[in-house]
């Protein structure tokens, strides 16, 4: 199923649920062994001829390698059988089969299987590796490890993973494990939604799910990027069970590009859901949610001693979210994997750490004693699809956030992230279409994406040439939106030194040899503006000297590498995709050194690409001592069919062309 390609972000190998608005929590199930009269278990190598059918016809079927000199593996079975019964226990059989082409493959030797104790439990029924010399060597119930990563919070000890080496790995070898995994019907009794992808960038012998349910329980279905892909549907003889079969057989593999659009918009997956509606969601969460949200004196405390003095509810909402944001310490769960409730406000307020669900409804709670209405809100990180066009389904949300009404405008509140400012959210999170729950409605709406000029960067150079070539730089660098976000993170997480570290590296970068003289780094801890630096420098090579000639470049750090062509296929398979927008603003002003006049001056440029432009003008002072030149990249969000992929290629071409272009100056007699 390779669930990893489904979505920009990795997702859980598969969430089944049939559910409950009460959530056992802590109650951890090991991994039972299978059962000890398997020989598979006892016998440490056997033969290939002790396999079953459909590994034996799948080792037939299998390529060399040569056959997909660009893979690095072959999925030869990815196979699903589900099946739904009476009480909503779901009993779930997976079985992975790979051929690991070459040494690039053997991340696949390393199996962990994820799932939540509190609800579901897994059994490992075998894993085993083919050679290619037929011997078959089985792991044994003892190399089973259960881990968590989050063992050392309590609140998170039943998000647990089933973990195995593959044993004798090498190429052109075949892994083959099976595990079932059971869930109970603590979710959403009686209900069940499930993904299934079935092409990626691999190639594939067979992908097939198959999904057995009661008679009497409609479900719905719905497949996308292949028309042709629709179950076959059966009824049991004594008319009690239904079977559905998806199958696809002899996927070639994908064209990954860059800037290609989500990977669901391009693979062929389905998808299944139980559900009435996207409110049943809304119903089932509110419930869920509504209740944690309950203040406890501790936390009316806590929100009045923030408060008070602030006299805008603008002031009392920003401090609040400040103190949870940064206060409480985010625990990187994807929602879901530990359970679906929220933990209640008063305990993460207590705990001062919670996942996104549990900051966001501590944030929800403390915004509302200071009378501030806030609801929870799901989504999808990264996913800029329209979600709600799709079948209602637990699947479509990883992330949890707030959106708060303050002062009659909405303001979309991420409280995992701790270098993002009031008022602004982070840059996976926008463009997202998200499904806000209004006192228990739900409905969605598209978060919006930056504008240009709320994200990128503006530089500012002075830099004085002296006549033997070298410089003296002084640089401002003024960063927003996603880039100010990553710096801030960035200077954080590291000492006083390492930013000195960091700037003598830009120093470098900037001109070889350049050596910082100083240098104005924050230490990220004010979130609120343009994340602004500067850095002063000496470049002993600014300028390359050729006989009487000296050659400049037109701005600090200019290289052709800097901007290279990320489309240098000949032809485009899908269509090239720009999900943000950005603005760059360059001014560079040169001081030329004394002796030297201007000889030569690039032209004025303006490039503009389907999706890009790029815009410089040169000015020289009325004096001629100096030139100024003013450089601006905008970027715009979009799409291009590939049908104009020659159009964007051209623009790249045309500023590959310029980007060499320097000053020519000339001594003077």
């Amino acid at each position: 199923m390779n669930f990893r390609w489904l979505n920009a972000r990795p997702m859980r190998a598969l969430l089944v649920a049939a559910v409950t608005l009460t959530i056992p929590m802590g109650m951890a199930h090991a991994i039972p062994p299978a059962t000890k009269d398997r020989s598979a278990h006892h016998t440490l190598a056997s033969t290939v001829s002790a396999l079953d059918p459909d590994i034996l016809a799948a080792i037939k079927a299998a390529p060399a390698a040569t056959q997909w000199p660009n893979s690095n593996y072959m999925r030869l079975l990815d196979l699903g059988t589900v099946t739904i019964k009476s009480d909503g226990t779901t009993v779930a059989r997976y079985r992975e089969t790979y051929k690991l082409f070459n040494e690039r493959a053997r991340q696949l030797a390393e199996v962990s299987i994820p799932y939540n104790s509190s609800y579901e439990s897994v059994h490992v029924l075998s894993a085993r590796t083919i050679r290619k010399d037929g011997t078959v060597v089985e792991i044994k119930p003892s190399d089973i490890r259960v881990t968590s990563p989050y063992s050392e919070y309590l609140m998170y000890d039943d998000a647990v993973s089933a973990g195995f080496s593959m044993p004798a790995i090498e190429d052109d070898c075949i892994i083959d494990y099976t595990w079932e995994m059971v869930t109970r019907p603590v979710l959403m009794p009686g209900n069940f939604w499930t993904y299934w992808g079935f092409s990626g960038p691999e190639p594939v012998g067979v992908s097939r799910y198959v999904l057995n349910t009661p008679v009497d329980k409609p479900i719905k279905f719905k497949s996308y990027n292949d028309p042709t892909l629709q179950p076959i549907i059966t009824t049991s003889l004594d008319g009690k069970t239904k079977t559905y079969t998806w199958e696809k057989s002899n996927l070639s593999p994908m064209d990954l590009e860059p800037a290609m659009p989500d990977i669901s918009d391009c693979r062929i997956w389905m998808e299944v859901s139980s559900l009435d509606s996207w409110q049943n969601i809304a119903d089932w969460f509110w419930k869920l949610q509504h209740p944690q949200a309950t203040p406890t004196d501790a936390i009316r405390t806590t929100v009045s001693k923030l408060i008070d003095g602030k006299k805008s509810d603008d002031d009392r909402a920003r401090v609040i979210y400040d103190w949870v944001a940064n206060r409480t310490r985010y625990v990187g769960l994807e929602f879901g994997m530990s359970a679906f409730r929220p933990h209640p406000a008063s305990e993460v307020h207590d705990k001062l750490y919670g996942d996104c669900k549990d900051k966001a409804t501590l944030l929800i709670t403390m915004l509302g004693l200071a009378g501030i209405k806030a609801h929870p809100v799901l989504l999808h990180a990264e996913e800029h699809r329209p979600v709600g066009q799709g079948l209602p389904s637990l699947n479509a949300f990883d992330h949890c956030i707030a959106l708060a009404e303050i002062g009659g405008r909405e303001k979309w509140l991420d409280a995992t992230a701790e270098t993002c400012a009031y008022g602004d959210i982070p840059d996976g999170d926008r463009g997202v279409e998200a499904f806000v729950v209004r006192d228990g409605i739900g409905a969605f709406q598209t978060i919006p994406t930056y504008q240009p000029k709320e994200n990128g960067m503006d530089i500012n150079s002075a830099i004085v040439v002296h006549p033997d070539g070298s410089a003296d730089t002084d640089t401002t660098i003024s960063m927003r939106g996603a880039v100010s976000q990553s710096m801030r993170a960035a200077v954080r997480s590291i000492t006083p030194d390492k930013r000195k570290e960091m700037m003598q590296q830009m120093a470098q970068r900037f001109s070889t040899g350049a050596a910082l003289k100083e240098f104005k780094l924050p230490d990220g801890a004010d979130k609120d503006g343009p994340f602004d630096m500067r850095l002063q420098t000496t470049a002993p090579q600014y300028g390359r000297k050729t006989g009487s000639l000296l050659l400049m470049p037109l701005t600090l750090g200019a290289s052709r590498s800097e901007h290279p062509n990320p489309f240098i296929k000949e032809k485009r398979v899908w269509p090239i995709v720009m999900e943000e927008t950005s603005a760059m603003h360059y001014s560079t002003t040169l001081t030329l050194p004394e002796g030297y006049t201007i000889e030569d001056l690039p032209e004025n440029v303006d490039l503009v690409g389907p999706l890009e432009e790029y815009h410089r003008k040169l000015i020289k002072s009325d004096d001629g001592k100096s030139i100024t030149v003013v450089d601006t990249y905008l970027e715009n969000a979009g799409k291009v069919l590939p049908g104009d992929y020659a159009k964007i290629r051209g623009y790249y071409d045309s500023l590959l062309k310029i980007e060499g272009d320097e000053i020519v100056l000339k001594k003077s007699k």
